[in-house]
């Protein structure tokens, strides 16, 4: 147990994979809430939400041993750049829920596009 405790720790990906976490509990709640004012709300498109969720999420965790497979720490680079590029996509979609309650972020908007350059 504490090898897998030590192991957690030496892994800071896990950090950014929290935050990716906490990014698409987020999104699914501002898609709730965006879609209870647009009178849009369908149980279908939610559980469809959840799942692609949870799909992520298994497809993410998938790839942490994987990283450790490539030589030369480049796996751990590749890894980063996927997650922090998960996680600029999950920040637009919770924007996307914004506008559509009608609170604006354009100025959110704008500091992301430094980030699709």
């Amino acid at each position: 147990m504490k090898e897998w405790i030590r192991l957690i720790n030496d892994q800071p990906l896990l950090n950014v994979l929290a935050l990716i976490c906490l990014a698409m509990l987020l999104d699914l709640l501002t898609g709730l809430v965006a879609a209870k004012i647009t009178k849009t709300l369908a149980s279908k498109i939610g559980i469809n939400g959840i799942l692609r969720k949870l799909a992520s999420v298994l497809l993410l965790l998938f790839f942490l041993p994987v990283a450790r497979l490539i030589p030369l720490q480049a796996g751990n680079v590749l890894l980063y750049a996927f997650y922090l590029s998960f996680l600029v996509m999950e920040i637009h979609s919770i924007l996307e829920n914004y506008e559509k309650m009608g609170i604006k972020t354009k100025l959110f908007k704008k500091f992301l596009r430094h980030f699709d350059e």
